[in-house]
């Protein structure tokens, strides 16, 4: 029997006013507990200033639901997320800051990390495919290119993707790390041990031992 998942949709509306000069409004829809998607339509000519109209408090929960791996977790310290709409293209330049914790793979001691990136990404309907066309000039090395559906974005998403382009390929406490002994188990970075390379059994040991008992 198939199982329908449902997704809870929550709608909104907020006045903005940036000091008396360009306030407008923007309507938002909430996808579960800290989704937000904005329509193109939302944005104003002077450009969205994504987290000056939902509010700082709301950071921290904007990786919520991601796959941080090869970490254990992965938290938004600190982000901007400017939106803005030329010619059916949506041009976004953001920042971040972020904090995660993993386990280091040679002796699994905890490790912190602190990642940070300032980006730009340009993205234009699926049903569109050339370059971007706007006024601003960017070498194409500084930018990323997308699509969308013409529709809206959905602002974690780009946050997801600039986050996970960051995250590290492996995770150890140093370089100069010298891991678990893999014969005696003592952690090689607080104590030395007497083992001789190579000493350490493999998985077909036990095995290779018992084949030899029955010659």
């Amino acid at each position: 029997m198939r199982q329908a998942i449902c997704e809870t949709l929550y709608y909104g509306h907020l006045a903005i006013d940036s000091g008396g000069v360009d306030a407008y409004d923007i309507s938002f829809t909430l996808r579960g507990n800290s989704r937000l998607y904005i329509r193109v339509s939302e944005i104003p000519g002077g450009g969205l200033d994504v987290f000056a109209s939902r509010g700082k408090a709301s950071i921290p929960h904007v990786l919520e639901g991601m796959d941080p791996a090869p970490l254990r977790e992965v938290r938004l310290v600190d982000a901007d997320l400017l939106l803005t709409f030329e010619g059916g293209d949506i041009w976004i330049e953001g920042s971040f800051e972020a904090g995660g914790e993993g386990v280091c793979d040679r002796c699994s001691d905890p490790v912190t990390f602190r990642l940070a990136k300032a980006f730009q990404t340009f993205l234009t309907p699926k049903s569109r495919d050339r370059a971007p066309a706007g006024s601003v000039e960017l070498h194409e090395e500084d930018l990323d290119v997308g699509y969308y559906d013409g529709t809206g974005v959905e602002t974690n998403d780009i946050l997801w993707e600039q986050v996970a382009l960051e995250l590290p390929m492996r995770v150890v406490c140093s370089e100069a790390c010298r891991g678990i002994c893999p014969a005696c188990g003592k952690n090689r970075n607080l104590e030395e041990c007497s083992c001789v390379a190579g000493e350490a059994k493999g998985p077909f040991e036990i095995l290779k031992n018992l084949k030899g008992k029955k010659e």
